[in-house]
């Protein structure tokens, strides 16, 4: 943000002689100055300006309002002391919101004013003509830019005071009046930054027990949760907080009632009755059992009692086995000792 001070009077650079004897530039506030300072910082977009200023050429100050109102920059606008005259018409060149005023400043709304030296009547005519066209115009400002009726905007400039911050705020001159930031006391300071520290705290508890609250949903036979606890599992008792109130008949087949945000009645359901779980569950049972019956006996068919011929018994523990060498030699001995005794 770029800063100007317009604490100089407002008028061209040819003006400028009779504001200043040297004639020097920065003796008025001029549209070449403001063009210039605009110029200097084509990448800026927020321009400040600090008024205190005793007004100055209307002609100048109007041509200054059309520059700051055409020129697309965020225009900033602050009464630092005195805003007279052609200032007052710069101040609304800023957008009510941006506009501000220090506490003690003053402002001087009156009528234009001009003067004439010699010539013609109609050359005086035409001088009244122009000055009433710029008092109109200003009127046209103050009336767009503040909101309050022409009617009443023509009389403050009939009565040709200086204003307080708090008339043009009233009248929307201004949108806010600065308030004072120093000279606090170090006490209230640290008063405020401990009770701060505390709401926050308090602020952090008041969350941490939201957060480690756990609900736990009771559904229906289908699925559809019917109410909530503050549990972490599937427990209910009489006195519970639970959300809604209502009855409900849980998939277990219990009754449970809620009144008031708690538990007042749980009915457990009629023995002598099945529930439709229960029957389900049952019957699943059953087939079970039957299935596991089947299997058994196609496994006891499975098995066979068929043994190759040729081939010996399983034999005991540690007998011979068919196929080991000592027993086909005991196995020929035994043939040739019934072949010699048939001979």
């Amino acid at each position: 943000m770029v800063t100007i001070k317009v604490h100089t009077p407002i008028a061209s650079q040819q003006e400028g002689m009779f504001f200043s004897m040297d004639g020097a530039e920065e003796s008025v506030f001029s549209l070449e100055a403001c063009r210039n300072l605009f110029d200097a910082h084509p990448r800026e977009r927020d321009f400040r300006f600090e008024l205190h200023c005793p007004g100055g050429s209307v002609p100048e100050g109007l041509a200054i309002y059309d520059f700051l109102r055409t020129s697309g920059k965020n225009i900033y606008m602050n009464i630092e002391g005195a805003c007279h005259s052609m200032a007052v018409v710069l101040l609304l060149a800023a957008p009510r919101e941006n506009r501000t005023a220090n506490p003690n400043c003053r402002a001087l709304i009156h009528k234009v004013s001009g003067s004439a030296y010699g010539g013609t009547a109609d050359e005086l005519e035409q001088a009244a003509r122009s000055i009433r066209q710029y008092q109109e115009s200003i009127l046209d400002i103050y009336a767009d830019r503040t909101g309050e009726p022409r009617e009443r905007l023509a009389q403050i400039m009939d009565e040709e005071r200086e204003r307080t911050a708090q008339e043009l705020l009233e009248w929307g001159f201004i949108g806010r009046i600065n308030t004072y930031n120093t000279n606090f006391k170090p006490n209230n300071i640290i008063m405020n930054i401990k009770q701060l520290k505390q709401k926050a705290n308090d602020f952090l508890n008041s969350l941490r027990d939201v957060l480690s609250v756990v609900n736990f949903d009771f559904v229906d036979e289908e699925g559809s949760v019917l109410f909530s606890t503050e549990t972490e599992d599937d427990t209910l008792e009489v006195g519970m907080p639970a959300t809604p109130d209502g009855t409900f008949t849980i998939a277990d087949g219990r009754q449970v009632t809620i009144a008031e945000g708690v538990i007042t009645e749980i009915v457990e359901p009629d023995a002598g009755e099945d529930t439709e779980l229960e029957a389900e569950n049952r019957q699943l049972r059953g087939q079970l059992v039957e299935a596991a019956a089947i299997i058994r006996d196609l496994k006891k068919n499975l098995r066979s009692n068929y043994t190759p011929a040729g081939r010996l018994g399983t034999p005991s523990k540690g007998a011979r086995t068919a196929n080991s060498g000592p027993a086909r030699k005991d196995d020929v001995r035994e043939r040739l000792s019934k072949t010699k005794s048939n001979q």
